[in-house]
């Protein structure tokens, strides 16, 4: 018997919301557990572009500024800023072509999520539209290595003024296409998914453009609205990389970046004019 339904046990694909969610599926067994955290606009979005390009980042919660000051001294590391500065920040856009080793990244749900649950033991990696097929990959080997391994996807939302939880749909879209994906690399039985994660899968196959969808959601329009269209487009790109950011002592590494490094400069090679004879 389960010792509560909230845990949505015997599933072994697994979906809830926020923090609080990422709390209930993880209260036992967290560390057979592969968690996904999914916060497309932007968190996800924006640690995956950084670890494309090498780098680790850190996740820390949005409201200690003084704390991600020290932790970016300790690391030498980059602390990005509010998106509406320049520079680095959580904007992925600013993040491509990042010339830096480590990154301190500051968000109010993504970072807060990864921050908290990932001293509970369990393997943690950040999932968006850009990295579908790889996460989905990881998720597979995950479920394969053993029968009491279980994954978990933790669609961030956004926040209301209040601080309450807002469902946002591109956390559910992405939730839906991971799972999507992972359902047709395994069997039914390995890969038994929760009401919750059906839904989700149900919704991503119903949608046939997501760029239009991440636009015209609440969350992309108020990016367009600010100036920052091109976060939603960098987010809606699909399977744009194999890169999976994994959480390896406090920071979200690239695995893959090796192989995306490879295909990056073969393609790089590939378009230069060979010279004359």
């Amino acid at each position: 018997m389960n010792a509560s339904p909230h845990d949505q046990r015997p599933a072994r694909v697994r979906t809830d919301w926020g923090l609080a969610g990422a709390r209930a599926l993880t209260e036992s067994g967290a560390r057979k557990s592969l968690v996904v955290v999914i916060d497309v606009l932007s968190f996800s979005t924006s640690v995956t572009v950084a670890c494309e390009a090498g780098a680790g980042v850190y996740p820390f919660p949005y409201r200690d500024g003084a704390g991600a000051v020290r932790l970016a001294r300790t690391m030498r590391a980059v602390l990005a800023g509010p998106r509406a500065e320049e520079g680095i920040s959580l904007s992925p856009a600013s993040l491509r072509g990042l010339d830096a080793e480590r990154v301190v990244l500051p968000s109010p749900n993504g970072s807060m999520i990864a921050h908290t649950i990932g001293s509970r033991g369990a393997l943690m990696i950040v999932g968006c539209l850009r990295n579908v097929s790889a996460v989905a990959g990881l998720a597979a080997a995950h479920l394969n290595a053993s029968p009491e391994h279980d994954v978990v996807l933790v669609p961030a939302g956004e926040q209301w003024h209040d601080d309450a939880l807002r469902p946002a749909l591109e956390d559910q879209l992405a939730a839906g296409a991971i799972a999507a994906r992972l359902t047709e690399m395994l069997p039914d039985d390995v890969t038994r998914v929760s009401a919750e994660t059906g839904a989700a899968v149900a919704m991503w196959q119903g949608t046939s453009e997501p760029a239009d969808l991440l636009l015209g959601s609440v969350s992309g329009r108020e990016l367009v609205d600010s100036g920052f269209d091109e976060d939603v487009l960098i987010a809606a790109e699909l399977d744009a990389t194999d890169v999976v950011p994994v959480l390896m002592d406090g920071a979200f590494v690239p695995l893959g970046h090796r192989l995306a490094a490879a295909r990056r400069a073969k393609a790089g090679a590939a378009a230069m004019p060979t010279s004359a004879a």
